[in-house]
């Protein structure tokens, strides 16, 4: 008889597991992980020293979304079959692969074979670091990300919105840390070299995460803290309840990603109409202060929303945070005031991560825990797809007619939530057979 994966990969613990330091060590390796949203802090430096195009440098991130979306599509039907402690460990693989493949790539490119201005090696440099970080360093995003989740998710399902909360805003605050405390310190150590600096990233991410592995068990070996078993881990459910979920996260995703995309434009674009003295300078640093305090509001609006779905319901909250994001959207169009435009455009990507937030336990309460991961993945290619188009569409709008996109953005955004809540909507009387005692 064959063994099985887990059992190999994964051996059981000989003392108690506390099922505390899983969550705990989840949310380090989550914050190593999230450091994929602090792209744009590199994005300058890139450009300035090998010459790349605005365009290039965006494509790469562009390749690690759909890496980390399409990976974990993958990965969502592997976590049970092959163990959390395996799959995490490949994800740590991939993730610090991408990041040495990455600064090769840079170091080719740095004149160690030439001149950047040199055409092919331009082109060669780019290449490896889009292999690297877009492709390598993307599919140990997704698996890293939907392994996770899925186990914090199976070891808490007595606080299945809370701890899948936690566990995503670890994702989200690995941004802030990456570029207003990690990625700052290695420039300067490295004197501003952007190859080592990648590879000082490596070296300090395989270290994390190599310890992160060892205290993360699949939720198999969980005990006593299961919940009676419910409806939803045996009803047959039909297509239509996959397509609905992956829609509802392309939509909310769509909007997100949108704003997020063009968050510094828009609030550089009301500061200056409300007082046009402003420099250049001031715009840029408003800007970047509004990235900070919305990147606080993602990770924050993770916890939030996803703790609050265990009171009042996941249906509930997610009719709550999408129809208060879209009554913003809708009002901020005729917003004047810079500080109310930066409160309400924090509060929409605050929704946004509470979206993500709650998905995960929308779904297990749907699906039942041991088909969480294999939905999860597919409904995450949803937020791919996302990304590989609205900040394009968007992005292109906003070039082509400045002075109305904004509001064409708004208005699409708030209608792409009035409609993610017609589907949540759509799944109030499924949800409720799910959730019954077996």
């Amino acid at each position: 008889m064959n063994k099985n994966p887990i059992e190999i990969n994964e051996p059981t613990s000989k003392k108690p597991i506390d099922r505390r330091l899983i969550i705990t060590f989840g949310v380090i390796l989550m914050l190593s992980l999230g450091s994929v949203y602090a792209w744009s802090f590199f994005t300058k430096p890139l450009m300035d020293t090998y010459h790349w195009s605005t365009m290039q440098v965006s494509s790469v991130f562009s390749l690690a979304v759909a890496g980390l979306g399409f990976s974990a599509l993958y990965t969502g039907p592997l976590v049970s079959k092959l163990g959390s402690r395996y799959l995490v460990r490949r994800a740590s693989y991939f993730f610090v692969s991408g990041y040495l493949i990455a600064a090769l790539g840079l170091y080719l490119g740095s004149g160690v074979i030439g001149s950047i201005e040199t055409p092919w090696i331009n082109w060669l440099s780019f290449i490896v670091l889009a292999l690297g970080y877009g492709v390598i360093g993307g599919i140990g995003l997704g698996t890293g990300y939907v392994t996770a989740v899925t186990t914090v998710a199976g070891w808490f399902p007595d606080k299945k919105g809370f701890s899948t909360g936690v566990i995503v805003m670890g994702f989200g605050l690995g941004a802030l840390f990456m570029s207003k405390v990690f990625a700052p310190i290695a420039m300067k150590i490295t004197s501003n070299n952007i190859a080592l600096t990648f590879l000082v990233i490596a070296i300090v991410y395989a270290f994390i995460m190599a310890i992160s592995c060892k205290y993360i068990y699949s939720p198999h070996l969980a005990n006593n803290n299961n919940k009676m078993p419910t409806v939803a881990e045996d009803y047959i459910h039909s297509n239509s309840t996959r397509v609905r979920l992956w829609f509802l996260c392309f939509l909310y995703s769509l909007a997100g990603l949108g704003i997020i995309s063009l968050m510094s434009p828009l609030m550089q674009s009301v500061l200056h109409t409300d007082n046009p003295s402003l420099n250049t300078v001031e715009l840029a640093a408003a800007g970047a202060t509004l990235i900070a305090a919305a990147s606080i509001g993602n990770s924050v609006g993770r916890l939030f929303w996803a703790w609050l779905s265990d009171i009042v319901g996941r249906i509930t909250a997610f009719v709550i945070l999408l129809t208060t994001s879209a009554f913003a959207f809708i009002v901020l169009p005729h917003i004047a005031s810079p500080l109310l435009f930066g409160v309400l455009i924090s509060y929409t990507i605050a929704s946004y991560g509470g979206a993500f937030g709650t998905i995960p336990s929308l779904i297990s309460d749907l699906f039942g825990p041991k088909r969480m991961s294999a939905v999860h993945g597919l409904v995450l290619s949803g937020w791919a797809t996302a990304g590989l188009t609205a900040p394009t569409f968007f992005g292109y709008m906003y070039d082509t007619f400045p002075e109305s996109a904004a509001v064409f953005v708004f208005y699409i955004c708030a209608g792409a939530l009035l409609l993610a809540t017609a589907i949540v909507l759509s799944l109030k009387v499924l949800h409720v057979k799910c959730c019954k005692e077996a």
